[in-house]
Formats: C-alpha cells, structure tokens, sequence
C-alpha cells in the first residue's frame, strides 16, 4: 500500500484499492460510509445487492457480497473463499454493516461456522425465473420461449446482458417505451395511451373505465414523476410501472396490480428492479 493510500485510509476512511460493485458504482475507491449507504439502498428497495473486493485476498476470502434477502428486514450474506461461495443467510442490516465494515477495516472475515457452501448464482432457478418473468412481461409464451433460447446467465455480467436485452426486446413488441425524465406532458400521454392500446385495454380513442387518461387533471408544469404518480393514484386495477435499467430515462410498462406484484417480485430474485413508475 502507498503512503497516500495510507493516509486516506487511516484518516479518511477512504479505501481506494478496494473495490466496490452495486447496479450504481463499480470501481475502486470508496468511503466507509458507501457501505452504509448501499446496505440502506437495499432495505429501501432502490438496488438489490452490494460486492466487496479487497486488494488481496484476506484469511483467503477475496469477496464479501450481500443481496436482497427473502425476509424484508434482511439481506443474505456471500463469502468467496479459496474458490468456494459460502452464504450466511437472513442477516439483519445492522448486523450486515458491522460485518462489512470489519471486512474492510479491521481486515476481518466473518465466522464461516455460521454459513453453508452454495452456489452464488444457482443458473436453473436464474433461468425458471428469467422465464416466468419474460413471458409475463411479453405477454406471450412464444416469444419468451425464443427470447430465453439465446439468453445467457451463467453469471452476474450475463444476466445484466440479459436484462437490458429483455429490455430491447419490451421496446420493439411495444410493450414498453423509454421516455425522457424531460419529457412535454402532450408526449407522455400519447406514449402512455400507446402502451395502453398495445396492451388490448381499450380499443375506444378516448379510453374510458380503469386506464382513463382524464387529460384535464394533468399540470403540465409538473414533471414526469408527478404525472405516473397521478396515474398510480386514480387507476384501480392497473399500474403504470417502471423496468430499471440504470439510465436517466423511464423504461415504462402498463401492467395489472397482479401482474406488477409477480414482476416486482422476480425481478428481486434476478437482483433487478421493477417498480411504481414515481419511485424509479
């Protein structure tokens, strides 16, 4: 270690030959205090996972993970050690900041007593999801049979390949559009009609019942935000939600309150996020 290093580390807290991997930061260098902040991003429900990786490896473990647990309160813990994956499962965020604090700052790995060796990824069950989520959000078991038939996940950066490429593949069957976070509210509401005629709701221009845009209830100096918010807010039965792709634009989709709860809830198994459009 440099000197300068050194010094960041013992005076700043600044770890800059560690690295540190999240859907929003991945590269060398980070304070003490991204630890907490991720592992809180998690509880909230903004990303699903966090990686530590040391310098060198240390007690031979050369990466400390935590992702999304089963439990709300908690996350599961991974420890790469001498090649193998051990998992501490239903670790409670407190207890997740102690540990990956020490791992960084006192060098300390934590009691593998408490883990049970796994795989990290397990690839069937990555794939029976990947499945049930592409063809509820394609809307047709066709066309995610042959989308699936291409798609890789035999790891983290294969399934980020096949998660933008669901992605694409939403885009040109018009079952979701990207818009701009600076979008004019004339174009936010023919897109949105568009995803809702696309979605066989309505065939009436004017679109009445449970998707009804009431174009007078719109503020036009509000923002995009405001807008899916008013939305969320007033239909019933449906829910106007966002598929995260780590840009600043909007991917939307029109989906069913069932069918948004189900997505939600795979995408949180892939470790990606769908959600309410306003909270993206």
């Amino acid at each position: 270690m440099s000197f300068s290093n050194w010094i960041q580390e013992k005076l700043f807290d600044n770890y800059e030959e560690w690295r540190l991997k999240s859907p929003d930061y991945n590269r060398n260098g980070f304070n003490i205090v991204g630890i907490d902040n991720t592992l809180q991003a998690i509880h909230d429900g903004f990303i699903m996972y966090i990686e530590l990786y040391p310098p060198h490896a240390i007690d031979g473990c050369t990466a400390m993970k935590a992702r999304v647990g089963k439990k709300q309160d908690a996350v599961d813990l991974f420890l790469d050690i001498d090649g193998k994956t051990y998992r501490m499962a239903d670790v409670s965020y407190p207890d997740a900041v102690k540990m990956m604090r020490a791992f960084v700052k006192k060098r300390r790995v934590p009691d593998c007593s408490l883990c049970v060796e796994v795989a990290y990824l397990d690839i069937d069950q990555m794939r029976s999801t990947f499945t049930e989520l592409a063809t509820l959000l394609l809307g047709d078991a066709k066309q995610a049979k042959s989308f699936m038939s291409k798609a890789k996940l035999h790891s983290m950066e294969e399934l980020e390949d096949s998660w933008w490429n669901l992605y694409e593949k939403l885009l040109s069957t018009g079952r979701a559009v990207e818009l701009s976070l600076k979008i004019e509210l004339e174009d936010f509401l023919y897109h949105v009609q568009k995803l809702i005629h696309n979605k066989n709701l309505s065939t009436d221009e004017n679109l009445t019942g449970d998707v009804s845009i009431d174009t007078a209830a719109f503020d036009d100096s509000q923002c995009i935000g405001d807008w899916c918010a008013h939305f969320n807010s007033t239909w019933k039965k449906y829910k106007l939600v966002g598929m995260d792709i780590g840009t600043d634009s909007l991917v939307l989709m029109v989906l069913s309150n069932e069918e948004f709860k189900t997505a939600q809830e795979l995408a949180k198994e892939l470790l990606h996020r769908i959600d309410v459009a306003e909270r993206l």
